[in-house]
């Protein structure tokens, strides 16, 4: 299981960029093509100063997904057979859900740690 470390803020917007994609793909049959390509419009956007507002970790989702595109692509012109795709999807899907449950963790753990602090406080005296 992944383990994810986050002591600055930056690092929690993109964490929750990258959740927000993921989950809109996983959800994305229940869109219609008008909302899934304004949605994607937004998700696409550039914030203001990328390279002091964008955490490392979302940088390298962002190159990933160019990556799954282009085997995707490469696949849909037969430059790849489908098998070797679905290894692709197979190995990547492991990393995505890993993804996912380590950034509910840290976001957990970072609610769970002040209520920690404020009980072992008051069990002290």
């Amino acid at each position: 299981m992944m383990k994810l470390e986050s002591k600055n803020r930056q690092d929690w917007q993109g964490f929750s960029r990258i959740l927000e994609v993921m989950s809109f793909v996983s959800e994305i049959d229940t869109f219609g093509l008008e909302d899934s390509r304004e949605i994607m419009g937004k998700l696409c956007q550039l914030p203001p100063c990328p390279g002091q507002t964008m955490s490392m970790e979302e940088v390298v989702f962002w190159a990933g997904v160019a990556v799954g595109m282009q085997v995707s692509q490469q696949a849909q012109e037969g430059r790849i057979d489908a098998e070797t795709e679905e290894k692709v999807l197979v190995f990547s899907s492991i990393f995505e859900h890993s993804t996912k449950n380590a950034i509910v963790d840290l976001a957990l753990g970072e609610m769970e740690a002040p209520l920690r602090t404020n009980y072992q406080k008051t069990g002290s005296r």
